[in-house]
């Protein structure tokens, strides 16, 4: 700890647990036992079988448990990238295939119960956002606002932390932070500015306000615009509880002097169909009242 008395987060906090000669469960689990057979048979052969015949044979299947144990693409490992393989269709489906082709593809694990509908956790959700998760209890969204923390000085930005840290600490719900980008739609906002024009008394503000108002037409023409999105989701074991949570979230936002508000229904629905469907449902932007 520092002088400003910030504290500092190791970098490495999602690697896996070393368990046995640097070696990670997993990694163990799949050497462990080629190693003890390759040394069975080495014991076993190593007096009747000359020494390269055995060393031809046994090198490739060592060869091919390291490479699946330590072997990672884009930062997968070989072992799980070749079990999702083997849990694959084994024909291919390809890109605008006829219905018939998907069904043959499919035929091989069709009535096994290998496919069924996604069922996801929500149960129910209210009209003022929260959401029932059955067993999983309740959970609440609050929209968050965005500042610019490389801006801020040094003893600022040890303050930022201190806020977050004591939110983290004073909860005991779960917290999930989701941070989106999604395309602004301004009909409604221009609308809003037309109709905030025409009661303008000053013929002067008027040009003024219709000037802006066309101004912003031609750069929402011109350019795709889009919209940072924070939503911080609380999960608590019942609705109250997650109320709460969200509270506290709400006075850490303020605390550090960013907007904030829960999410109803209708707003939350529209984020996860934007989640699912990203270039389906731009965000819209309402006229200031």
């Amino acid at each position: 700890m520092n002088g400003r008395g910030s504290v500092s987060v190791p970098a490495d906090v999602n690697v896996e647990d070393r368990i046995l000669f640097g070696l990670t469960a997993r990694q163990t689990l799949i050497l462990a036992p080629v190693a003890l057979g390759l040394l069975a048979a080495w014991r076993g052969l190593v007096g009747t079988v000359p020494l390269p015949v055995l060393l031809f044979a046994t090198a490739p299947l060592a060869a091919a448990a390291v490479a699946l144990a330590l072997g990672r693409i884009d930062g997968a490992g070989l072992d799980r990238i070749a079990l999702a393989a083997i849990r694959q269709p084994r024909r291919p489906i390809a890109a605008g295939a006829p219905t018939e082709a998907v069904a043959r593809s499919l035929a091989p694990i069709a009535g096994t119960g290998a496919t069924a509908p996604v069922r996801g956790p929500v149960k129910a959700v209210r009209d003022d956002g929260a959401i029932d998760l059955g067993p999983a209890g309740w959970a609440v969204a609050v929209d968050v606002g965005l500042l610019n923390f490389g801006l801020r000085s040094g003893d600022e930005q040890a303050m930022l932390c201190a806020a977050f840290a004591r939110l983290l600490c004073s909860t005991d719900a779960h917290l999930q932070i989701c941070l989106s980008t999604r395309p602004v739609d301004l009909s409604a906002y221009l609308d809003g500015l037309a109709e905030r024009a025409e009661s303008l008394t000053s013929p002067r503000l008027r040009a003024a306000a219709e000037e802006h108002r066309a101004w912003l037409r031609e750069v929402a023409a011109s350019r795709q615009l889009l919209r940072r999105e924070v939503t911080v989701t609380v999960r608590c074991l019942d609705a109250e509880g997650a109320r709460y949570a969200a509270g506290q979230v709400r006075a850490m936002a303020e605390g550090i002097g960013v907007p904030s508000r829960l999410l109803d229904r209708a707003e939350l629905t529209a984020r996860i169909r934007y989640g699912i469907d990203p270039y389906g449902s731009p965000a819209r932007t309402e006229a200031p009242s």
